[in-house]
Order: C-alpha cells, then structure tokens, then sequence
C-alpha cells in the first residue's frame, strides 16, 4: 500500500494499493482510491472477518453481475432483446432475470413472437 497525491487534484490523497487473486488465471491490478473509500472498505473487511482484497474481489464480482443484469433490462425495455435472450446475457435464470424486472417496476410483456423466438432458443434453433 503507498500514499500518492493526485497531481490532478492535489488536496485529495489516494491510498495505491495492489489486488491479486491466487488463481491460476489471475492478474494484478493497481486501483487509486479515496481514503474514505479505503476506510469503509477496511470497516466491512473487519465485520465480515475478510481481508481487504478478498471483500473487493466480491465487491466487483456482484457489480459485474449487477451491471449485466441492468443492461439485459435496457434490451428487454427497448425490445431489443426477449426475456430469455436477456437472461442468458445477463448470465442469469429467467425466473432470476423476471425478478429483477419486478424490483425495478417493469412490466413483463410476452408477445407471441418473443414466446416463439424464446422457445426456439430452448430449442437450440
């Protein structure tokens, strides 16, 4: 872990700290973070008895997961996608993939096509 000053904004201190995963495919990667961020990292390290890398492996894990979702949903609204083409590009269930429509407010439409193109798909057509 090293203290840096970003040249850009000098009154804001980072904390430059390196993440590795002891994985065979894994790569190191260096993040500038506020020392706020790091604080309320190193809080819900300590609480959940983790360390401080393994908490934003998990962090960034479920924001990936998170942010697919939400792009699967922009299709689905935008008739881009089906439901179940949504789901499989979100990397979920279709139950999972209506749910999270459901938390967010958006009325789940199944037209006749969308029905067939999602049958097809189970398919493998």
């Amino acid at each position: 872990m090293r203290k840096a000053v970003d040249p850009r904004n000098p009154q804001q201190l980072y904390i430059t700290t390196n993440i590795s995963c002891n994985t065979e495919m894994s790569e190191n990667i260096s993040l500038r973070l506020p020392h706020e961020i790091l604080e309320k990292l190193d809080d819900l390290a300590q609480k959940e008895h983790k360390d401080r890398s393994t908490l934003i492996r998990e962090i960034l894990d479920e924001g990936i997961k998170d942010k697919r979702i939400n792009l699967a949903v922009d299709l689905y609204k935008k008739s881009e996608a089906t439901g179940w083409q949504a789901a499989k590009l979100a990397g979920v269930s279709l139950r999972r993939f209506y749910e999270a429509l459901q938390r967010k407010g958006i009325l789940i439409q199944i037209s006749e096509r969308d029905l067939e193109q999602d049958l097809k798909a189970l398919r493998g057509e």
